[in-house]
């Protein structure tokens, strides 16, 4: 079963480059990569303050720009 990954951004050059180190991280895998605005329904109920963060699994795992290898360790199982 493939897991989803949500991204919550904030349409700025460092959310860009998260989704793209995201994107690249769980590639392999087949995971889902969802996209959404900081300031969703979504985002509020996460209780997210701060873009970029990535959710994976019901869970805040970072907050900011990720290095490809952090995004890496923190989203390949």
């Amino acid at each position: 079963m493939a897991r989803t990954i949500e991204v919550f951004t904030a349409s700025c050059g460092l959310c860009d480059d998260t989704l793209a180190h995201v994107r690249d991280a769980v590639a392999p895998c087949g995971c889902n990569v969802v996209e959404r605005k900081a300031d969703s329904p979504a985002g509020q109920n996460y209780g997210i303050t701060s873009a970029p963060t990535i959710v994976a699994d019901g869970h805040i795992v970072f907050v900011g720009k990720p290095t490809p290898e952090q995004a890496l360790a923190l989203l390949r199982r």
